[in-house]
């Protein structure tokens, strides 16, 4: 299904502006939630597009992963490359920073370094727990019945419990928490998948595309002013099911509100991917040039063929002798 919902577009770039804010340094605690409602709307997505060739063999898991992994390598490369630049300027050249670029260029933790294996590029770590997620998906989720897969999401609801009783939430990026994240990833995914299969397209409850979008900075500045231990769970039993909802259902009168909507959704991963590193490069003397150089580059690249177009009647006036 090829069809995009602008509705999720838009909220998907408002959760990528969430985590954003959080690494400028607003203070608030509560930003990670952003990342759960893209887990949750990665499940939803990656069945309304992919899981029906998943089923029918069509599609095979290992060509499924691959295909995901060049979808988000691009960006990903790029942020850990800028991440990269800016370990150079703090840490110096050395063997175990080269490894560590080699390994988080392939989108693989840098094992190298255990106490923090996403130094040069933080949001990679819930890039790679997608990864697990979709290989999951193409190996055994997609054959699974709504029964065993609302068993698996129980599951995966009760180990997040006890996760966050005993050690807290499980926080990304972090090695103290590499299994536990997966209970707490296991759980959005699987329940953005079954909302896919049990209501398609058709939001079962009206939710208005208003509250859905405030849904989640509220939510932040209630947990940031009211911290609760199980607060993130509740976060995604309900309310990022809610924000889901409202964003299926949303529909843009206006054309600049739809292309508004699509825009937030086109940058949104770009956004995601390369942020954390290039807050890191503002901090540097020369950092801004490099990203001010980077973003002109970008934008040429973008418009290339709007540019061509307008260079080549140009250069054929220029040279007359090779238009004929």
């Amino acid at each position: 299904m090829d069809q995009r919902l602008p509705g999720l577009d838009a909220l998907r770039g408002l959760a990528a502006i969430v985590v954003v804010l959080f690494h400028l340094g607003l203070p608030i605690a509560g930003a990670h939630l952003a990342v759960d409602f893209f887990f949750m709307l990665s499940g939803f997505v990656m069945a309304r597009t992919y899981e029906a060739q998943l089923r029918k063999g069509t599609l095979g898991a290992w060509r499924f992963l691959a295909r995901r992994y060049r979808r988000l390598w691009g960006w990903m490369a790029l942020g850990t490359a800028l991440g990269v630049l800016a370990a150079l300027d703090r840490y110096g050249a050395s063997a175990e920073l080269g490894l560590s670029a080699v390994l988080m260029l392939a989108m693989v933790p840098a094992l190298n370094v255990a106490s923090a294996p996403y130094f040069l590029n933080m949001p990679l770590w819930s890039i790679v727990y997608e990864l697990v997620a979709n290989a999951a998906h193409g190996a055994r989720l997609a054959r699974m019945g709504n029964g065993a897969l609302a068993l698996v999401a129980l599951a995966c609801a009760l180990g997040l419990g006890w996760a966050i009783a005993v050690a807290g939430f499980p926080r990304g990026g972090y090695a103290e928490y590499h299994w536990l994240v997966l209970l707490r990833v296991g759980l959005a995914y699987v329940l953005g998948i079954l909302a896919w299969r049990l209501w398609g397209d058709r939001s079962p409850l009206r939710v208005p595309f208003a509250l859905s979008f405030a849904l989640l900075p509220a939510y932040v500045l209630a947990v940031y002013l009211w911290p609760w231990d199980f607060a993130p769970l509740a976060f995604v039993l309900l309310l990022a099911p809610l924000m889901l909802f409202g964003g299926m259902r949303a529909r843009f009168e206006s054309a600049r509100g739809l292309e508004a909507a699509t825009l937030a959704g086109a940058v949104s991963f770009p956004l995601y991917a390369v942020h954390y590193p290039a807050i890191q490069l503002l901090k540097l003397d020369w950092g801004p040039m490099v990203l001010a150089a980077m973003a002109v580059a970008g934008i040429l690249w973008h418009r290339r063929a709007r540019l061509a177009a307008v260079l080549a009647p140009k250069a054929a006036r220029l040279n007359p002798s090779s238009a004929g």
